[in-house]
Protein backbone atom coordinates (compact mmCIF):
# COMPACT_ATOMS: atom_id res chain seq x y z
CA UNK A 1 0.00 0.00 0.00
CA UNK A 2 0.99 3.45 -0.72
CA UNK A 3 0.20 6.77 0.87
CA UNK A 4 -0.68 10.55 0.47
CA UNK A 5 -0.87 13.14 3.61
CA UNK A 6 -4.72 14.53 3.58
CA UNK A 7 -5.56 17.22 5.86
CA UNK A 8 -8.58 16.28 6.70
CA UNK A 9 -8.24 12.34 7.07
CA UNK A 10 -4.28 12.19 7.32
CA UNK A 11 -2.52 9.37 5.84
CA UNK A 12 -4.78 7.48 2.63
CA UNK A 13 -3.58 4.63 1.97
CA UNK A 14 -4.08 3.05 -1.85
CA UNK A 15 -3.33 -0.02 -3.90
CA UNK A 16 -0.97 -0.15 -6.91
CA UNK A 17 -4.20 -0.20 -9.10
CA UNK A 18 -5.85 2.51 -7.33
CA UNK A 19 -2.41 4.84 -7.88
CA UNK A 20 -2.20 3.89 -11.40
CA UNK A 21 -6.10 5.36 -11.84
CA UNK A 22 -4.92 8.48 -10.10
CA UNK A 23 -2.01 8.88 -12.11
CA UNK A 24 -3.80 9.02 -15.54
CA UNK A 25 -4.26 11.91 -16.90
CA UNK A 26 -7.69 11.68 -16.96
CA UNK A 27 -7.69 11.83 -13.29
CA UNK A 28 -5.16 14.26 -12.97
CA UNK A 29 -7.44 16.94 -14.59
CA UNK A 30 -9.89 16.59 -11.15
CA UNK A 31 -6.93 18.40 -9.65
CA UNK A 32 -7.90 21.77 -11.96
CA UNK A 33 -11.55 21.62 -10.91
CA UNK A 34 -13.03 23.24 -7.39
CA UNK A 35 -15.30 21.09 -5.84
CA UNK A 36 -16.63 24.70 -4.40
CA UNK A 37 -17.32 26.40 -7.53
CA UNK A 38 -16.98 29.83 -7.14
CA UNK A 39 -17.26 29.99 -2.73
CA UNK A 40 -13.29 30.42 -3.31
CA UNK A 41 -14.30 34.29 -5.01
CA UNK A 42 -15.87 34.15 -0.99
CA UNK A 43 -14.25 32.59 0.73
CA UNK A 44 -10.51 32.25 -0.09
CA UNK A 45 -9.87 28.87 1.79
CA UNK A 46 -12.27 27.19 -0.09
CA UNK A 47 -9.58 25.84 -2.54
CA UNK A 48 -10.71 21.90 -2.55
CA UNK A 49 -10.76 20.49 -5.77
CA UNK A 50 -12.36 17.22 -7.26
CA UNK A 51 -9.16 15.69 -6.63
CA UNK A 52 -8.75 15.94 -3.00
CA UNK A 53 -12.55 15.34 -2.38
CA UNK A 54 -11.95 11.79 -4.58
CA UNK A 55 -9.31 10.42 -2.29
CA UNK A 56 -11.33 11.61 0.66
CA UNK A 57 -14.41 10.01 -0.28
CA UNK A 58 -12.31 6.66 -1.94
CA UNK A 59 -11.00 6.75 2.03
CA UNK A 60 -14.25 7.10 3.65
CA UNK A 61 -16.17 4.93 1.29
CA UNK A 62 -13.59 1.78 2.20
CA UNK A 63 -13.46 2.78 5.63
CA UNK A 64 -17.46 2.42 5.74
CA UNK A 65 -17.71 -0.62 3.44
CA UNK A 66 -14.85 -2.25 5.79
CA UNK A 67 -17.19 -1.77 8.43
CA UNK A 68 -20.35 -3.18 7.34
CA UNK A 69 -18.83 -6.09 5.15
CA UNK A 70 -16.50 -8.19 6.75
CA UNK A 71 -12.91 -6.84 6.05
CA UNK A 72 -11.28 -10.52 5.91
CA UNK A 73 -13.90 -11.97 3.95
CA UNK A 74 -14.80 -9.02 1.52
CA UNK A 75 -11.55 -7.82 0.26
CA UNK A 76 -12.71 -7.60 -3.35
CA UNK A 77 -15.99 -5.60 -2.64
CA UNK A 78 -14.74 -3.13 -0.53
CA UNK A 79 -12.00 -3.10 -3.29
CA UNK A 80 -15.12 -2.58 -5.89
CA UNK A 81 -16.65 0.12 -3.45
CA UNK A 82 -13.42 2.20 -2.96
CA UNK A 83 -13.05 2.27 -7.25
CA UNK A 84 -16.33 3.46 -7.40
CA UNK A 85 -15.59 6.32 -4.93
CA UNK A 86 -12.46 7.26 -6.66
CA UNK A 87 -14.17 7.24 -9.78
CA UNK A 88 -17.59 8.80 -9.30
CA UNK A 89 -16.49 12.98 -10.14
CA UNK A 90 -14.26 11.69 -13.16
CA UNK A 91 -16.83 13.25 -15.69
CA UNK A 92 -17.19 16.53 -13.68
CA UNK A 93 -16.97 20.06 -16.02
CA UNK A 94 -15.76 23.04 -14.45
CA UNK A 95 -16.98 24.89 -12.03
CA UNK A 96 -18.69 22.25 -10.16
CA UNK A 97 -22.28 22.03 -10.76
CA UNK A 98 -22.82 25.65 -11.11
CA UNK A 99 -21.93 24.90 -14.83
CA UNK A 100 -24.43 22.42 -15.84
CA UNK A 101 -27.08 24.70 -16.67
CA UNK A 102 -24.74 26.29 -19.44
CA UNK A 103 -23.90 22.95 -21.03
CA UNK A 104 -27.39 21.96 -21.28
CA UNK A 105 -28.14 19.92 -18.07
CA UNK A 106 -31.29 20.62 -15.79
Amino acid sequence: MREIRDPVHGFIHRSSVEEEIIDTPLFQRLRKIKQQALASMVYPGALHTRFDHSLGVMHLAGRLSGQLLNDNDDMESIRIVRFAALLHDVGHGPFSHVSESIGGKQ
